[in-house]
This record gives C-alpha cells, sequence and structure tokens, in this order.
C-alpha cells in the first residue's frame, strides 16, 4: 500500500463567514452525533470488507480487500478529522457573503460532458447521487424545513437544500472527498460510500429532528408552515424527457439523470401551477384538457360525487379480465368521470381535473418504462382509478415520499423486476400475491387509505419470504460455478507446470497417459482442495519430478542407484494419489506392476551400458514430450477489442444487477448477475427463483452491449423515478413557455 495522500478539505480564508449562535450550538450538537454514526461505520468496515474477501474469487482480489482493511483501520482517525473538519467548514461556507452558487446549483449536463470524466469520478458522482436521492425522499420535509430556517439567517447569500452543511448532498460530498485520503481502489470507495449510506446517512432523521427544534426555540420560523414551505423552496431543474418503449436512456444518461436532485415530493399549489402550463396542450392520451373557454359555465362536479364517479369506474376496471401479454391503454379519466354525471353536463373544478391529468401523465411515463415488464405493467396499469381516488381523498399524497400507496406502487415493482414474458407466470406465486393485491384495491378500495399500509405489510412478508428461497438456490449457483471456474483455473496451471517439467524429455507412451490422464487429476485436485504451501500439494509435485527424472536414462552410477532406492516410496506416493482420487484397485496395480518393471528395465539397461559401454535397446519405444494436453485452454478476452464505452457499461452490471437480453428470436430474457467467475470473465445469470439461466463470455457480452440487445434494468423506484420525470418535463414546459 503507497503512502497516504493526506487532503485538505478547508475553505479558502476570504470565503469564511459567520455562523449565527443558533446554528453553531446545531453544528456542535450534530458534530457529536455524526462522530458516534461514523464510529458506527468503521466498526463494521472490517466485517463487511472481511465478507468480501472472503467470497473472492482471486487471490489478488483477496489481498486487495484484506490491504483496504488494514488501510482504513490505520488511517480510521484520519478519515474522521478530515471529514469533522470539512464538515464544520461547510457552516462558514453557508454563510458566506461570497458563496458561489454555481458551484452548488445543478447543471444539466449531458452523455458527453460525463464521457470527459474519469470512470472513478463517474462511480464516485453516481454514489453520492444514489444517496442523495434516497436520503432526500426519506427525510424530504425535515430537510426542507431545515434548509429554510437556515437560509432565513443569511444576509445577502442563499442557502439551498444543496447547500445546506446538514443535506444528503453536503454530507455524502463531503465523505466522498474525505475518502482521498486513502490510496484504495475504486471498488473499495464505493463499498465504503454504501457502508456510509447504510450507518451514517439512513440514522439522520433524529439529529434533523433536533436541529429543526433549537432552531425553532431559538426563535428561526418556529411557526414554519410546510405548504409555505412548499411553494417557497427552491425547483429542482427539469429532469430528462420521458423516454419512450423504445428508446432507452444509455447508461451515461442513467447517471445524469441520478445527478439531479430529487423530486419526490410535490405540494398541490406547486402541482397546480406546474399543470397550468399544459392547459390548451395535449395531455398524457393524447386528449385535451376542458377548454378554458368563457363562453359557457357548467356546474362543477363536488367532491363526493367525484369520489363516487371514480369508485363506479374503479368497479368496472374491477372487473374486468386481466390481460398480462399485452402493455393496456390508458383512458380519458376526465371522460369517463363527467359521462357518470348521471345526465346533467358538469365539469371538473380545476384542482381536481389537475390532479386527474397529472395521475395520467404518471402512468403514460410507467407505461412506457421499458425497466417494467408488460405483465406488470398490465398490473400496475389497472391502479390508474384508485390511484386518482386516493389522490383527491388525500391531498398528502404527493407530499408524502413514504406514503404508502407509494411504497406498494414501488414494491409492486420491484417485487416483479425479473418477469420476463407471461408464459412463465402461470404458475408464479409471486405473480399470484401480486394479482391478488391489485384486484384487492380495485374492488375493496372506497375511501380509506388504510388498506394500502395493510396490502404493503402483506406483500412485503410475502417477498421476504419468496426472496430467501431464491438466495438459497442463487448462492448453490454461484458455490457451484465458482468452484467449476477454480477448476478449470486449476488444470490450466497444472498443464503448464507439467509441461514446463516435462517439455523435451522422452518418455514411454504409458507414463506419457498416466501424466496426462491421471497424475494431472491428483495435482488438479489438491491444488483445488489445499494451498500450493500445504505438504499434500508439494508432495505432489515431488512425485512428478521422481517421476520424470526415474524414467530418463542416467550415466552415472550412483544415478542409478539412487533411482533403485526411491522407486518403493515413488510407487507408494502414487498409490496413495491415485487412492484419493478412488481409482479402481486393478488399474492401479496394472500401472504400478509396468512401472516397476519399466523402471528395473531402466536400470539393468543402464547398468549393462556402462559395462559394455553400448546401450542395448530397450523392449519400449520412448517418445519425445514437446507438450502434455490436459485440457482445453480458455481464450483469452480481448480488452482492446471492447470499446471503452461499452467496457463502461459492462463494468456497470456487477453482481446482483438485472438485465434485459434480447435474444436472436425476439424473446426477451430478464436475468441477474449471479457471479462473474474467474479465470476467462464468464457471466453467470440466475432468474428470478435463483437458477441458472445463461453464461456468457466478456467478449459475447460486449457484442450485446454493442448490438443493443443487453439493458442494463434499472431497480429505482418506479413512482419517484416517473414523478421526478414529469415534473421535470413539467418545469421544462414551463420554462419554455416563460422564455
Amino acid at each position: 500500500m503507497s503512502q497516504v495522500k493526506v487532503v485538505e478539505l478547508k475553505v479558502e480564508g476570504d470565503r469564511i463567514g459567520t455562523v449565527p449562535p443558533a446554528v453553531h450550538t446545531v453544528r456542535q450538537k450534530t458534530k457529536k452525533q455524526l462522530n458516534e454514526l461514523l464510529q458506527d461505520l468503521f466498526n463494521n468496515a472490517d466485517d463487511a470488507l472481511f465478507e468480501f474477501a472472503d467470497r473472492s474469487q482471486s487471490d489478488v482480489s483477496q489481498e486487495m480487500y484484506f490491504d483496504s482493511m488494514r488501510a482504513v483501520r490505520l488511517h480510521r482517525k484520519t478519515l474522521v478529522s478530515t471529514f469533522m473538519r470539512a464538515f464544520a467548514d461547510s457552516f462558514q461556507t453557508a454563510f458566506s457573503d461570497r458563496v458561489d452558487e454555481s458551484e452548488h446549483a445543478p447543471v444539466d449536463t449531458d452523455s458527453d460532458d460525463y464521457a470527459l470524466l474519469g470512470q472513478d469520478e463517474l462511480e464516485m458522482s453516481v454514489a453520492v447521487s444514489g444517496i442523495v436521492s434516497k436520503v432526500t425522499s426519506q427525510y424530504s420535509l425535515a430537510v426542507m424545513l431545515l434548509t429554510k430556517r437556515l437560509n432565513s439567517l443569511t444576509t445577502s447569500s442563499s442557502i439551498t437544500e444543496r447547500i445546506n452543511p446538514l443535506g444528503p448532498y453536503s454530507l455524502s460530498t463531503v465523505f466522498s472527498e474525505a475518502l482521498a485520503v486513502l490510496d484504495v481502489d475504486i471498488k473499495i470507495r464505493i463499498i465504503l460510500m454504501k457502508l456510509f449510506e447504510r450507518f451514517v446517512m439512513e440514522h439522520l432523521g433524529p439529529m434533523y429532528e433536533a436541529a429543526n427544534e433549537i432552531l425553532a426555540s431559538a426563535g428561526v420560523l418556529p411557526n414554519l408552515d410546510k405548504n409555505q414551505l412548499r411553494e417557497t423552496s427552491s425547483e429542482p431543474p427539469a429532469a430528462p424527457s420521458a423516454t419512450t418503449e423504445q428508446d432507452e436512456p444509455t447508461t451515461l444518461q442513467a447517471a445524469n439523470v441520478a445527478q439531479q436532485p430529487s423530486a419526490s415530493s410535490i405540494g398541490m399549489s406547486t402541482l397546480q401551477s406546474l399543470m397550468a402550463a399544459t392547459r390548451g396542450a395535449p395531455t398524457y392520451s393524447g386528449n385535451p384538457r376542458v377548454s378554458d373557454s368563457p363562453i359557457m359555465v357548467l356546474p362543477t362536479m363536488q367532491p363526493n360525487e367525484l369520489v363516487g364517479a371514480l369508485s363506479k369506474i374503479q368497479s368496472l376496471v374491477g372487473s374486468d379480465h386481466i390481460d398480462i401479454t399485452h402493455v393496456p391503454k390508458l383512458g380519458d379519466v376526465g371522460s369517463l368521470v363527467l359521462s357518470q354525471a348521471g345526465g346533467e353536463e358538469k365539469s371538473l373544478g380545476r384542482a381536481d381535473e389537475d390532479i386527474v391529468d397529472f395521475v395520467g401523465l404518471l402512468f403514460d411515463y410507467i407505461l412506457n418504462d421499458r425497466n417494467l415488464a408488460i405483465p406488470m405493467k398490465a398490473l400496475i396499469g389497472r391502479l390508474q382509478i384508485p390511484i386518482v381516488k386516493l389522490s383527491i381523498i388525500d391531498k398528502s399524497f404527493f407530499e408524502k415520499s413514504g406514503h404508502p400507496a407509494r411504497m406498494l406502487l414501488n414494491e409492486l415493482s420491484s417485487a416483479g423486476i425479473g418477469w420476463s414474458s407471461a408464459r412463465e407466470l402461470k404458475r408464479d406465486a409471486l405473480y399470484d400475491k401480486i394479482e391478488s393485491v391489485v384486484l384487492r384495491v380495485l374492488n375493496e378500495f372506497a375511501d380509506n387509505p388504510d388498506i394500502f399500509s395493510e396490502l404493503l405489510s402483506g406483500l412485503r412478508a410475502f417477498v421476504s419470504t419468496d426472496t430467501r428461497r431464491s438466495v438459497l438456490v442463487e448462492q448453490r449457483v454461484k458455490e457451484a460455478e465458482t468452484g467449476k471456474a477454480k477448476t478449470h483455473d486449476a488444470k490450466i496451471q497444472v498443464q503448464d507446470l507439467v509441461n514446463q517439467k516435462a517439455s523435451g524429455l522422452r518418455l514411454p507412451s504409458e507414463a506419457g497417459r498416466f501424466i496426462s490422464q491421471v497424475w494431472s487429476r491428483v495435482l488438479t485436485f489438491r491444488m483445488v482442495k489445499y494451498d500450493q504451501s500445504d505438504a499434500q500439494w508439494t508432495d505432489g509435485v515431488a512425485i512428478l519430478d521422481r517421476l520424470l527424472w526415474a524414467l530418463q536414462p542416467h550415466a552415472a552410477a550412483e544415478d542409478i542407484d539412487q533411482r533403485d532406492t526411491c522407486v518403493p516410496n515413488l510407487i507408494a506416493g502414487i498409490r496413495n494419489g491415485m487412492d484419493e482420487l478412488a481409482y479402481p484397485r486393478e488399474e492401479i496395480d496394472e500401472f504400478l506392476s509396468w512401472l516397476n518393471d519399466h523402471l528395473t528395465n531402466l536400470s539393468h539397461n543402464d547398468r549393462a551400458y556402462l559395462e559394455e559401454d553400448e546401450r542395448p535397446e530397450m523392449d519400449i519405444a520412448e517418445e519425445l514430450v514437446e507438450e502434455i494436453i490436459l485440457a482445453t485452454p480458455i481464450p483469452e478476452v480481448d480488452e482492446q477489442s471492447i470499446e471503452p464505452a461499452t467496457a463502461a457499461q459492462l463494468k456497470l452490471i456487477t453482481e446482483g444487477s438485472w438485465v434485459e437480453i434480447e435474444e436472436r428470436d425476439n424473446d426477451k430474457l430478464r436475468c441477474k448477475l449471479a457471479t462473474i467467475t474467474r479465470p476467462g470473465d464468464n457471466y453467470v445469470f440466475v432468474n428470478r427463483r435463483g437458477m441458472k439461466v445463461l453464461q456468457k463470455g466478456r467478449t459475447e457480452l460486449a457484442e450485446m452491449v454493442q448490438e443493443e440487445r443487453l439493458h442494463r434494468i434499472d431497480e429505482s423506484q418506479v413512482f419517484d423515478r416517473a414523478l421526478q420525470t414529469v415534473i421535470g418535463n413539467l418545469r421544462q414546459m414551463q420554462r419554455e413557455q416563460s422564455a
């Protein structure tokens, strides 16, 4: 391990600001809380890295993890102090009068910009973005309250969620920069970022609550209204345009999306403001919104009438057959609702109309999301009417990232991520469970949202049990494939060893067959079972050396005597090795009898040569050995033939990644990468049940990526992904109209 890098993470002197007393109190209290969480992180880092080392498939990887364990242990104090110093300085920066907003404001970055980033930088950036998205979603309201309070204490600068020293973005960035003191592989940095998310970021709730209480008690916006907060909070930038089913974002585009701040919550007033940009324009199904013309004023449908109309439509949807072979088409919910008005012409109120159309946009995105299998789209598509009704009844639905109905939608899509086609679902218990959840929503959800909590709890329990089964099957696949790869690797090494020792020697054909077909297997078995420093392995190699030496003619009397002396031990060693592999007793005796006779005859001829100065002809012909073929060599992967962009995408397909593969017959297979065996870079994929379904070499996989027949599945939460994209598109439309 090279010398540790010392990285200064401090703020320039001319940018240091004065931290208000109440904020100073928050800083001191949170420093203590963060320090405790960091200690918990590093207490668990050893176990995590040791587990990775234990699962390593090569000595090089194992050594990397052990070296990293030592590095983390050695520089633990430096890491913590570096983080805490930068954390404290971030408060000074936030309250500086000379904060450069451009350093913190999100930037619309295209894939070409990401291509210019180093791969390590890109991976760390994506890791930070993932943490920010998840934690912002988990503590969205608390973070926004805290940001608003801190911003009210500044003079000329502005504190946004990205500048907020206690915000997910600032904390994650500070930790990622603190890791620069470690000279370790990017894999280790990513693992440490994951540990930071698990042991620090996911436990920030009490810290945010305490910080808000301290500021409120000090008179900093003590009566802050959350609706007012959502109205005045800074808006995130537009997310990329919604992708169609035919156009999947590239890996770099996906990274670009990950860079955007989370947009997992939205207040009603903000929603209406955004939807105003669509009035007069086509919406999710190509249906125009109700005209804003003042010529005819129709009576507005009351909330109870609207909920009643939606319940009737929901009942009709619940009685329809679910066709899981096709993506359902979205209907014009507004027109369907108005058709239930009992013959009287009515209109929807502006807020209700906005909700109906906004939910339609969300479901339009979901049904065009190629990350979802068609059967899952068919099921989730049935929930459009219940979600519209829920949004009318519970106006907090869009505000609460932890709303049970939202979490249920996310859980449904995650559970069915491994579905490929309708054919395989006929006897799938998970499909039966998900279908029952959808039907219960359609048939039982009247006006009480509690049913979503009940269904969410039941689905999670079922998925947990189902997952445990598949994990056990997958683990057996990994162990079997790892064992095969280890055995194959041992065969290659034994082949090289034997060829190195036997090449250029003359051997009887029987001896050549024995070495290639029998003793090579003994050596392979011992290499797999024991370390190369163990006596069993070294004895096996020594027996090979003695056998090759004994089979050669000798011109010195002492060498001939030594051969005669070593024959009993040589025969005993060979017998033990063949017994290990349970060779038949007759086969063992037959070869050893031949070997004993041959070596006796060879010594007799050598002695006759010494006495008569002429070597007699032996009865058994000897062949010049150039190479002994023990196993078919594994083709080497030509990394230079793989384009850099393709190699970068392959690097993102790691153990546990789900992919969709379009096969030659246009069928689509969804599978998860269980392991990458070494040597040979063989990618082993399993299905949802953990059973092996595919094995491809790295070169084959690269070709599939280049031919756009392999796509990595985005496993992020589908509803949040839809919400972020739709909000981004509406903001873009709003900006274009105001330009």
